[in-house]
């Protein structure tokens, strides 16, 4: 689709979304846009589509068809995650040569992993890329990442890293937020039985996503593209993709050998350095506070963390 700037979106209310293709002059509805273009099972979610064989072709005939629609302005649009409800949302820890020397400092010297680290977090924990950051009072030390997030576009079980690409729909801007106190506290009654990062990354909105689903093709890999995180407009993460220890493709493909991967699953592919855990001293979200994280050709989600009203 290289020249016609397509990305998808989905809009709307929460457990109401509506997929949107998001063109040059505006979003237009995707189920209307399929109708229009006279195209057969029109769809209104992200993950129905991606199901859809040829669904690619489809949205080069949906966008030449939306000129007679009324577009949707982007600006006063309410976006939720490309995907709501992702099947799996898969992460990629330690997967940065950065973020492993900023941590020596505390726990000595890192390897690099001799596999890719995956570990993962509740479906429930994704929002979208304005939404609000709750705070939960359970932890006083929550720390952010920003991350690429490649979505599943085909089905996938064993596939070779140069076969990855082409099971991949698409990327977007991902904050892999974690309690740093819920990952590491031990339980109270087996004490060698450490909590794992999956309940500290599980609390409702601790995963925004967004703004769009950008598909490969309208990316230029030619260079490293850059990852920053600012909070409160002060710059915390600053690096590229050649910071990555294991490449997506590598990552999909080994995520691919241990289970399959579907339409609509997410992978993040892991942060640079900058986390508030390795600061000094430590630098934790805080009520109030504005994250906003950018990826270049990508795009930037931004959210405002509020404490939670019990």
């Amino acid at each position: 689709m290289k020249g016609s700037r397509v990305k998808l979106v989905s809009y709307g209310k929460p457990g109401a979304y509506r997929a949107g293709i998001w063109l040059d002059n505006g979003i237009a509805d995707l189920e209307q846009g399929m109708r229009l273009a006279n195209l057969e099972d029109p769809v209104s979610d992200l993950r129905l589509l991606l199901s859809q064989q040829n669904w690619r072709d489809k949205l080069e005939r949906v966008a030449k068809a939306v000129d007679s629609m009324e577009l949707l302005d982007p600006t006063s649009t309410r976006l939720g995650a490309p995907i709501p409800q992702p099947g799996n949302v898969l992460l990629a820890g330690a997967n940065t040569y950065s973020h492993l020397r900023e941590a020596e400092p505390l726990v000595g010297k890192i390897n690099p992993p001799n596999r890719p680290m995956l570990i993962g977090r509740s479906t429930s924990s994704v929002c979208g890329p304005h939404d609000d950051i709750v705070l939960p009072p359970e932890t006083k030390k929550l720390d952010y990442e920003v991350e690429i997030a490649a979505i599943i576009g085909k089905p996938c079980r064993r596939i070779t890293e140069d076969q990855a690409n082409n099971h991949i729909a698409g990327f977007c801007v991902a904050n892999d937020l974690s309690a740093r106190d819920i990952q590491i506290a031990e339980h109270e009654e087996v004490p060698l039985f450490k909590l794992t990062h999956y309940l500290g990354k599980s609390f409702d909105t601790f995963c925004p996503m967004g703004p769009a689903l950008v598909t490969g093709d309208e990316i230029d890999w030619a260079q490293p593209l850059r990852m920053c995180t600012t909070v409160n407009d002060g710059v915390r993460q600053d690096s590229d993709t050649s910071d990555l220890i294991y490449s997506i493709s590598i990552l999909v493909s080994y995520a691919s050998s241990i289970m399959t991967l579907n339409p609509g699953d997410v992978l993040l592919t892991g942060s640079p350095a900058g986390v508030a855990n390795f600061m000094e001293p430590p630098q934790f979200l805080q009520d109030g506070d504005l994250v906003r994280c950018q990826i270049e050709q990508i795009g930037a989600i931004e959210n405002r963390v509020r404490r939670e009203i019990i």
